[in-house]
Protein backbone atom coordinates (compact mmCIF):
# COMPACT_ATOMS: atom_id res chain seq x y z
CA UNK A 1 0.00 0.00 0.00
CA UNK A 2 3.09 2.43 0.68
CA UNK A 3 4.57 1.74 -2.39
CA UNK A 4 1.45 2.32 -3.93
CA UNK A 5 1.26 5.90 -2.08
CA UNK A 6 4.69 6.37 -3.21
CA UNK A 7 3.69 6.37 -6.86
CA UNK A 8 0.38 8.33 -6.38
CA UNK A 9 1.94 10.98 -4.74
CA UNK A 10 5.07 11.49 -6.97
CA UNK A 11 2.83 11.47 -10.38
CA UNK A 12 0.28 14.23 -8.95
CA UNK A 13 2.76 16.46 -7.71
CA UNK A 14 4.77 16.01 -11.09
CA UNK A 15 1.51 16.83 -12.80
CA UNK A 16 1.08 19.64 -10.54
CA UNK A 17 4.39 21.06 -10.79
CA UNK A 18 4.49 20.74 -14.50
CA UNK A 19 0.83 22.44 -15.14
CA UNK A 20 2.29 25.46 -12.48
CA UNK A 21 4.85 25.90 -15.30
CA UNK A 22 3.42 26.08 -18.10
CA UNK A 23 0.85 28.09 -16.41
CA UNK A 24 3.69 30.71 -15.09
CA UNK A 25 4.83 30.29 -18.67
CA UNK A 26 1.66 31.15 -20.40
CA UNK A 27 1.23 34.87 -18.58
CA UNK A 28 4.57 35.29 -16.95
CA UNK A 29 4.85 37.66 -13.94
CA UNK A 30 1.16 37.64 -13.66
CA UNK A 31 -0.39 36.02 -10.36
CA UNK A 32 -4.05 34.34 -10.57
CA UNK A 33 -6.69 32.05 -9.03
CA UNK A 34 -5.04 29.20 -10.99
CA UNK A 35 -1.18 29.73 -10.16
CA UNK A 36 -1.69 29.82 -6.51
CA UNK A 37 -3.95 27.11 -6.53
CA UNK A 38 -0.98 24.68 -8.24
CA UNK A 39 1.08 26.38 -5.66
CA UNK A 40 -0.99 25.00 -2.91
CA UNK A 41 -1.23 21.78 -5.04
CA UNK A 42 2.29 21.70 -5.47
CA UNK A 43 2.67 22.38 -1.34
CA UNK A 44 0.47 19.89 -0.31
CA UNK A 45 2.24 17.15 -2.47
CA UNK A 46 5.10 17.85 -1.29
CA UNK A 47 4.27 17.52 2.50
CA UNK A 48 2.58 13.73 1.49
CA UNK A 49 5.22 13.03 -0.19
CA UNK A 50 7.71 13.95 2.60
CA UNK A 51 5.60 11.35 4.53
CA UNK A 52 5.42 8.52 2.84
CA UNK A 53 9.20 8.92 1.24
CA UNK A 54 10.50 9.44 5.32
CA UNK A 55 10.59 5.51 6.10
CA UNK A 56 12.60 4.28 3.11
CA UNK A 57 15.34 7.08 3.28
CA UNK A 58 15.23 6.78 7.23
CA UNK A 59 15.92 3.39 6.69
CA UNK A 60 18.43 3.75 4.44
CA UNK A 61 20.30 6.32 6.49
CA UNK A 62 20.23 4.52 9.76
CA UNK A 63 20.86 0.95 8.60
CA UNK A 64 24.65 1.21 9.17
CA UNK A 65 23.65 1.33 12.72
CA UNK A 66 20.76 0.39 13.76
CA UNK A 67 21.12 -2.50 11.39
CA UNK A 68 23.52 -4.49 14.32
CA UNK A 69 20.02 -4.49 16.43
CA UNK A 70 17.37 -4.78 14.21
CA UNK A 71 18.52 -7.33 11.47
CA UNK A 72 21.27 -9.59 13.43
CA UNK A 73 18.01 -11.97 15.49
CA UNK A 74 15.63 -14.17 13.59
CA UNK A 75 12.49 -15.89 14.66
CA UNK A 76 12.39 -19.15 13.55
CA UNK A 77 9.02 -20.88 12.35
CA UNK A 78 8.45 -24.18 12.45
CA UNK A 79 6.53 -26.56 10.25
CA UNK A 80 6.44 -30.05 10.46
CA UNK A 81 9.80 -30.77 8.32
CA UNK A 82 11.65 -28.20 10.73
CA UNK A 83 9.89 -30.30 13.66
CA UNK A 84 11.65 -33.64 11.99
CA UNK A 85 15.08 -31.55 11.85
CA UNK A 86 15.23 -30.96 15.07
CA UNK A 87 13.95 -34.07 16.09
CA UNK A 88 16.88 -36.07 14.26
CA UNK A 89 19.77 -33.59 14.95
CA UNK A 90 18.79 -34.41 18.49
CA UNK A 91 18.91 -38.02 18.18
CA UNK A 92 21.92 -37.86 16.11
CA UNK A 93 20.78 -39.19 13.25
CA UNK A 94 23.54 -36.78 11.27
CA UNK A 95 23.11 -38.20 7.42
CA UNK A 96 18.88 -37.95 7.69
CA UNK A 97 19.17 -34.73 9.37
CA UNK A 98 21.76 -34.09 5.93
CA UNK A 99 19.15 -34.91 3.98
CA UNK A 100 16.15 -33.38 5.95
CA UNK A 101 17.92 -29.59 5.65
CA UNK A 102 18.64 -29.93 2.22
CA UNK A 103 14.92 -30.79 1.26
CA UNK A 104 14.28 -27.96 3.77
CA UNK A 105 16.93 -25.32 2.04
CA UNK A 106 15.66 -26.06 -1.69
CA UNK A 107 11.65 -25.56 -0.51
CA UNK A 108 12.42 -22.36 2.11
CA UNK A 109 15.25 -20.60 0.87
CA UNK A 110 14.75 -17.48 2.93
CA UNK A 111 14.54 -19.62 5.95
CA UNK A 112 18.36 -20.40 7.65
CA UNK A 113 17.48 -22.65 10.68
CA UNK A 114 17.62 -25.30 8.01
CA UNK A 115 21.59 -24.09 6.44
CA UNK A 116 22.60 -23.62 10.08
CA UNK A 117 21.84 -27.13 11.21
CA UNK A 118 22.98 -28.90 8.06
CA UNK A 119 26.35 -26.64 8.40
CA UNK A 120 26.61 -27.81 11.67
CA UNK A 121 26.51 -32.07 11.08
CA UNK A 122 28.29 -31.11 7.43
CA UNK A 123 31.22 -33.49 7.20
CA UNK A 124 34.05 -31.13 7.61
CA UNK A 125 35.84 -30.51 4.29
CA UNK A 126 32.72 -31.40 2.21
CA UNK A 127 30.73 -30.48 -0.79
CA UNK A 128 27.59 -30.10 1.68
CA UNK A 129 29.08 -28.06 3.95
CA UNK A 130 30.23 -25.66 1.52
CA UNK A 131 26.45 -25.50 0.06
CA UNK A 132 25.34 -24.86 3.61
CA UNK A 133 28.45 -22.12 4.42
CA UNK A 134 27.43 -20.12 1.50
CA UNK A 135 23.99 -20.08 1.98
CA UNK A 136 24.36 -19.14 5.92
CA UNK A 137 26.85 -16.44 4.56
CA UNK A 138 23.59 -14.42 2.96
CA UNK A 139 21.78 -14.32 6.17
CA UNK A 140 22.76 -10.96 8.56
CA UNK A 141 23.31 -12.89 11.81
CA UNK A 142 27.18 -11.84 12.28
CA UNK A 143 28.45 -14.78 13.95
CA UNK A 144 27.10 -17.11 11.88
CA UNK A 145 27.95 -15.48 8.67
CA UNK A 146 31.41 -15.06 10.60
CA UNK A 147 31.53 -19.09 11.14
CA UNK A 148 30.65 -19.10 7.62
CA UNK A 149 33.21 -17.23 6.18
CA UNK A 150 35.64 -19.09 8.15
CA UNK A 151 34.12 -22.34 6.27
CA UNK A 152 34.59 -21.10 3.05
CA UNK A 153 37.96 -19.55 3.47
CA UNK A 154 39.15 -23.29 4.35
CA UNK A 155 37.20 -24.32 1.01
CA UNK A 156 39.15 -21.68 -0.74
CA UNK A 157 36.22 -19.86 -1.84
CA UNK A 158 35.79 -15.97 -0.87
CA UNK A 159 32.57 -14.75 -0.43
CA UNK A 160 33.35 -11.37 -0.87
CA UNK A 161 31.34 -9.02 0.65
CA UNK A 162 28.05 -8.80 2.74
CA UNK A 163 24.89 -7.02 1.86
CA UNK A 164 24.96 -6.33 5.41
CA UNK A 165 27.20 -3.37 6.61
CA UNK A 166 27.62 -4.78 10.16
CA UNK A 167 28.42 -7.75 8.98
CA UNK A 168 31.32 -6.08 6.60
CA UNK A 169 32.40 -4.40 9.78
CA UNK A 170 32.83 -7.96 12.37
CA UNK A 171 34.40 -9.74 9.18
CA UNK A 172 36.89 -6.77 8.44
CA UNK A 173 37.61 -6.13 12.27
CA UNK A 174 38.22 -10.42 12.31
CA UNK A 175 40.74 -10.38 9.56
CA UNK A 176 42.63 -6.94 11.03
CA UNK A 177 46.30 -8.77 12.06
CA UNK A 178 47.50 -6.91 15.27
CA UNK A 179 50.31 -4.28 15.01
CA UNK A 180 53.65 -6.67 15.97
CA UNK A 181 55.12 -5.51 19.71
CA UNK A 182 57.68 -2.29 18.65
CA UNK A 183 61.01 -3.04 19.33
CA UNK A 184 62.80 -1.85 22.88
CA UNK A 185 65.28 0.75 21.84
CA UNK A 186 68.48 0.45 24.16
CA UNK A 187 68.85 3.41 26.31
CA UNK A 188 72.84 3.85 26.90
CA UNK A 189 74.25 4.33 30.41
CA UNK A 190 74.67 7.16 31.17
CA UNK A 191 78.54 8.61 32.72
CA UNK A 192 78.84 8.27 36.89
CA UNK A 193 77.82 11.41 38.35
CA UNK A 194 80.71 13.77 39.46
CA UNK A 195 81.38 13.66 43.81
CA UNK A 196 80.01 16.22 45.46
CA UNK A 197 81.94 19.25 46.46
CA UNK A 198 81.89 20.59 50.03
CA UNK A 199 80.67 24.48 50.71
CA UNK A 200 83.24 26.16 52.40
CA UNK A 201 80.79 28.36 54.04
CA UNK A 202 79.23 25.61 55.74
CA UNK A 203 80.76 25.22 59.00
CA UNK A 204 79.77 22.23 61.57
CA UNK A 205 80.93 23.41 65.13
CA UNK A 206 80.97 20.32 67.67
CA UNK A 207 77.79 19.58 69.91
CA UNK A 208 78.25 21.18 73.41
CA UNK A 209 76.81 19.55 76.36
Amino acid sequence: MLIILRILFGAAFLYALKNAQAQEASAPGVVDVMSAAYLAMCVGLAILNGIVWAPFFGAKLSEPIAGVYTKGSYAERRNLMMRLIHWLDLHGHRRLTLAACFLEGIHHPDWPTAFLIGLKNARQGSRLERVFALEVFKFDNAQNCLEAFRILQEHGINPGRHRSPHVNLVLFCTERQARPEPAILPVPAGAPPPPLKRNPRIRLFEPTH
